[in-house]
C-alpha cells in the first residue's frame, strides 16, 4: 500500500516546489495543501522556492523513512527569511542548529544529521 506526505503551505505569498530524491514532486501554492503518494521507503526531502524574491532558494534536505500505509503531515513556510519544513507540532525539521533524528509519527522516521 502507498504512504502519503501531506504538505501545507502556510505562507500567504510564496509558492514552493517539493523535491523528493532531487525530483520535483509537487508545487504548493499559498495557503493550500497538496498530497504526494509514495511507495514505502527512504526519501531525501527538500523544498525549493518558486519565486525570486530574495529567499534562499533551497532548504536543507532531510531524510524521511516511511513505513507502509503511513501518512505524514508537514507544513512549509519561510519564517526567518529561509524556507522551513515543520511537523504538526511546529518543530522545524530542517533547522540549521541542533540535531534532529527520530520517530515523528507512527511509522515515520526523520534524520537531519547536517546540523
Amino acid at each position: 500500500m502507498a504512504s502519503k506526505i501531506i504538505f501545507s503551505n502556510i505562507s500567504r505569498s510564496d509558492d514552493y516546489t517539493v523535491l523528493l530524491n532531487d525530483h520535483a514532486s509537487a508545487t504548493i501554492t499559498p495557503l493550500k495543501t497538496t498530497m504526494v503518494d509514495l511507495e514505502p521507503g527512504e526519501y531525501e526531502l527538500s523544498v525549493q522556492g518558486s519565486n525570486e524574491e530574495g529567499l534562499p532558494s533551497m532548504c536543507k534536505p532531510i531524510q524521511v523513512r516511511m513505513a507502509d500505509n503511513r501518512t505524514l503531515h508537514l507544513k512549509i513556510d519561510s519564517r526567518n527569511f529561509a524556507i522551513g519544513i515543520y511537523d504538526e507540532q511546529g518543530t522545524q525539521l530542517n533547522a540549521t542548529h541542533g540535531f534532529l533524528c527520530g520517530t515523528i509519527a507512527d511509522g515515520v522516521h526523520i534524520d537531519n544529521p547536517i546540523a
